[in-house]
């Protein structure tokens, strides 16, 4: 492959790339990126592969009868299929999309492993193509985390599904891993994922709705925890009342998770009724986000804001456009880097004429909590001054 042909490569993927970063990063900062919700839409979408979906879903959702799980505690049947193979959908066209720059990037090194060729790659190609590589593998990453910040309770729909697939209907395959670690890393998986729903809570859920929201989930991974710990290491007639009792838990997580994103209004996770016996949660839990994930989101700005600088430099004669996108590369350097956000914001004082009504720090387009009036009415309303702006329209939690 001559170096004209490879910079025609390159140019494919980089743009391909690009915009695929910019929609990922937007979606993202939006909470909007839900599997399946434009694509499902599509005529014919709806019949691929759901009749296997709906084929899996009816034997766990007999098994869970046939283990004594009431009908008002498990899912119902067209809610959860039609949940389940929306996600499935989604996830198969964003593999595809995906795969695009991937194999693009991939194209030079079959050509450089081809039997026929006579020449030497260079050493800065397979840098090169490694880099390529390593860089859309990344935005696979992120866009699966975009995923969990806009839909955790997908998320979690998924993890239960595939935990009740795993504790009640085995497919007699043989896994690499022994048993005991497929369940271990199944189990952790479906935490992960409810501690991600409390998490990743509506933005503008009040702070004392979040805490309860925050507890709620703790109790329901501590009563988990224990009913697992009970399946593991009991036999007998008590394996299978632990087996009943970690399934109606699973269950009842999962009836409140497969409920469509738009119909969701409220933040209930399960009934409380099956909390009764649960611990309290750990004073010591945290919700702090993941240093993986903080480490992803940081690297996600950071390409983003690459990508962006990038396109204002390449683009040839781009004039308004390459302004723009500079505007943008730097505002998403500034999201990541505190310095430049402190500088940005001190120019912007001395630009507008005197110090802003704001805070010191701008509001990032992912802030959790809507800042407090700067300025306070004189006269506040004697009949109004009990009453909480904070609190006021919540509702309660489990």
């Amino acid at each position: 492959m001559t170096r004209t042909e490879f910079a025609y490569v390159s140019f494919f993927w980089g743009w391909w790339t690009f915009f695929e970063a910019v929609w990922i990063a937007a979606r993202w900062q939006s909470r909007s990126r839900v599997l399946g919700a434009v694509v499902y839409r599509l005529p014919g979408v709806r019949r691929v592969g759901r009749g296997a979906c709906e084929r899996r879903l009816t034997a766990l959702l007999k098994e869970l009868e046939r283990r004594g799980v009431p009908a008002e505690a498990r899912p119902e049947q067209d809610e959860l299929v039609d949940r389940r193979d929306h996600i499935a959908a989604g996830r198969s066209v964003s593999v595809l999309l995906q795969a695009v720059p991937l194999l693009t990037a991939l194209l030079p090194f079959v050509w450089s492993a081809s039997p026929a060729r006579t020449t030497i790659t260079p050493l800065w190609m397979c840098a090169a193509i490694a880099g390529f590589s390593a860089v859309s593998m990344a935005l696979m990453a992120a866009d699966m985390r975009a995923v969990t910040v806009s839909d955790a309770a997908g998320t979690v729909t998924e993890a239960a599904v595939h935990f009740l697939e795993l504790l009640l209907v085995p497919d007699g395959r043989r896994a690499q891993d022994s048993a005991l670690d497929v369940h271990a890393r199944v189990f952790a998986r479906l935490c992960q994922s409810l501690r991600a729903q409390a998490r990743h809570a509506p933005r503008r859920t009040p702070p004392v709705a979040r805490e309860q929201l925050r507890q709620t989930t703790e109790r329901l991974i501590g009563a988990l925890t224990h009913a697992d710990q009970r399946y593991l290491f009991s036999e007998g007639a008590d394996r299978d009342t632990a087996v009943r009792h970690l399934s109606l838990l699973v269950a009842g997580a999962l009836r409140y998770s497969c409920r469509p994103r738009g119909q969701r209004d409220s933040l209930v996770v399960i009934d409380t009724a099956l909390l009764a016996d649960a611990p309290e949660p750990d004073a010591a839990a945290t919700e702090a986000e993941p240093l993986r994930s903080r480490l992803l989101a940081g690297a996600g700005k950071a390409a983003v804001a690459v990508g962006l600088l990038a396109g204002a430099v390449l683009l040839p004669g781009g004039g308004a456009v390459s302004e723009l996108l500079a505007a943008g590369g730097l505002a998403s350097v500034a999201l990541v880097c505190p310095p430049l956000r402190e500088a940005l914001h001190r120019a912007r004082e001395l630009l507008v004429g005197g110090p802003s009504t704001g805070d010191n720090e701008p509001a990032l387009p992912g802030e959790e909590h809507s800042r407090p009036p700067v300025s306070v009415p004189p006269g506040p309303c004697p009949h109004c001054a009990d009453h909480s702006s904070v609190t006021a329209g919540s509702r309660p939690v489990g």
